[in-house]
């Protein structure tokens, strides 16, 4: 996954919406998700550098409801990674904030 991050955002995305972009760019049929072959054409086309096998075991990472397509969000948590510490608590203070009648 650190290989594919730093592929992709060497070609420009390194924030949301350059992330975004490459997204639609893949996204060929625009079904606002990506089917195997769209993903495997965007591993190609962005060159990552990978082997049919870690194609495939990439695709399935990102997939993270299995359902065989990958979401924007998908995407999006795939390429972002996990939130670091001080991303956690700036979301959690924002959250606090909007959760006026605190139901969670």
């Amino acid at each position: 996954m650190t290989h594919i991050r730093e592929k992709i955002a060497a070609r420009g995305a390194r924030g949301i919406m350059g992330i975004g972009r490459k997204f639609k760019i893949a996204d060929d049929d625009n079904s606002k998700s990506l089917d195997k072959n769209e993903f495997k054409k965007a591993m190609h086309d962005f060159r990552i550098g990978l082997n049919d096998k870690q194609v495939e075991q990439a695709f399935g990472i990102f997939d993270r409801d299995g359902s065989g397509d990958i979401t924007y969000d998908e995407f999006l948590r795939s390429m972002r990674g996990s939130m670091n510490e001080t991303r956690a608590a700036i979301a959690m203070q924002a959250f606090r904030i909007m959760d006026k009648d605190r139901s969670g």
